[in-house]
């Protein structure tokens, strides 16, 4: 798949971030093209896709690129142009329907989360024994470090989340990650990965301080907020 799409994708969601912070005024792009309960009802439909390329500030930017980087560049060879990119399409609007829940109807949504956590999704399932130093910088079998973000996306949901964070909009991308990985990889690979999965939860009270105390994506946080 050349030239890679995740790499395309990445460049895209710079420059429309940029200009929406640089070129345009940023509130009013952000309400005509982020994603909400309201936007939807009054027909604005393509906010379901538009606002997956928005993002509200450098950190918020830089984490999820970082993200598509790694897990996309793992997911991308294991699937065609037209798959990839219905994973990463579908997981973001499935993502922000998924806010419809919990999020009040004129409550804004923007960033690519949704989709990056449908990427990954797939990526634990299709390619669950692939190495990346994300989100620490040692590399780790993907579908371990998959569950480790479930998990912790799971928990800070139930505990109410950590300010603007979307978390149920990440296990929403991840669901139909997770759905379109089956369909994909077959029942065997899928039960494959659950072993693999449920024997990571075994050991995740073992590894969480390892995750916890050197992960890198709170200095970056550091360095961006």
């Amino acid at each position: 798949m050349k030239p890679r799409i995740t790499y395309i994708l990445i460049l895209v969601i710079i420059v429309v971030s940029m200009a929406a912070w640089y070129a345009l005024p940023t509130e009013e792009i952000n309400q005509d093209f982020g994603f909400s309960g309201e936007n939807l009802s009054e027909g604005r439909v393509w906010t379901l896709v538009s606002s997956i390329f928005l993002h509200g500030n450098p950190a918020h930017l830089v984490l999820n690129i970082i993200a598509l980087f790694f897990f996309g560049r793992a997911l991308e060879d294991k699937l065609s142009l037209k798959s990839f990119l219905v994973v990463f399409f579908v997981g973001g609007i499935v993502g922000n329907l998924f806010v419809l829940f919990t999020y009040p109807m004129e409550q804004i949504v923007i960033g690519a989360s949704g989709a990056v956590f449908a990427i990954m999704g797939t990526a634990i399932i299709l390619s669950p024994f692939d190495f990346i130093p994300y989100p620490i910088p040692i590399p780790l079998p993907l579908a371990l470090i998959g569950v480790f973000v479930a998990v912790s996306e799971i928990i800070s949901f139930l505990a109410g989340g950590h300010g603007n964070v979307a978390h149920i909009a990440h296990i929403g991308g991840l669901s139909s990650g997770l759905v379109f990985g089956f369909r994909e990889g077959g029942s065997k690979k899928g039960i494959l990965v659950i072993v693999i999965i449920l024997m990571a939860i075994l050991i995740i009270p073992y590894l969480w301080p390892l995750f916890t105390e050197i992960s890198y994506l709170p200095i970056i946080g550091d360095l961006f907020g």
